[in-house]
């Protein structure tokens, strides 16, 4: 049976408002338009879920692993959401290429540079592979944390709302061009890009970022929100 978009929508909004509380009072910082990207940590899916459910009227779309366009279910959500299927493991020109088209279209696009879930909460070196977006098409990064639901699986087992935190951080563009991006420099700036993620999060989920004195913005430039 094929749902509609808006019943998906609709449908994970209530499961998303049955199972927390939100506490998403940054979320008036996030534009109502783009192009931006939106970089955040990733705890579990409810990190997609509830930024998604919450996000409307903004047009907000995501890269997808490939592998989530086989299973049922998580390929309705992921066309709902009209995310961009991509191959993990290698570079994927065709993805990078919707990625850029949706920033052109006035999206935001949503990345988690961390690259998989930490389930514990507590932020992984990131990788660079947003960098190349951020640079090609020129579009902010508005930094975001999710923090808090981390016991998400634990507590639905058990019939109790999870507490869901939202910060939101300011703008900034990559003063960068591809020919900066040798392997040296992009890391360099991606861990600019993540240390802006690790102030936004309480001190025990900052894991690798957590010496907040090592944080540079030599290839950060900030705009107004």
């Amino acid at each position: 049976m094929i749902f509609s978009k808006e019943f998906v929508n609709k449908a994970i909004r209530m499961y998303v408002d049955l199972t927390i509380r939100p506490h998403l009072e940054s979320m008036k910082n996030v534009p109502l338009t783009g192009p931006y990207i939106v970089a955040g940590n990733h705890v579990n899916s409810m990190d997609g879920l509830v930024m998604f459910s919450y996000a409307h009227p903004r047009p907000l779309t995501t890269l997808s692993k490939e592998e989530n366009f086989s299973n049922p279910i998580k390929r309705m959500v992921s066309e709902a959401w009209g995310a961009i299927p991509i191959k993990r493991g290698a570079v994927d020109n065709t993805a990078m290429n919707l990625a850029l088209d949706a920033l052109k279209e006035g999206k935001m696009l949503a990345i988690m540079p961390e690259g998989t879930r930490s389930h514990s909460g507590v932020l992984a070196q990131g990788k660079p592979g947003i960098l190349p977006l951020a640079v090609k098409s020129g579009a902010p990064i508005v930094p975001v944390a999710f923090h808090g639901h981390e016991n998400f699986r634990k507590n639905i087992l058990t019939f109790r709302k999870t507490d869901f935190y939202l910060e939101v951080g300011q703008p900034f563009r990559i003063k960068a061009t591809m020919r900066d991006l040798d392997r040296e420099r992009r890391q360099v700036i991606t861990d600019e890009v993540m240390y802006r993620i690790a102030m936004l999060l309480p001190e025990k989920y900052r894991g690798y970022y957590a010496d907040l004195s090592k944080a540079t913005t030599d290839y950060l430039e900030f705009t107004a929100s």
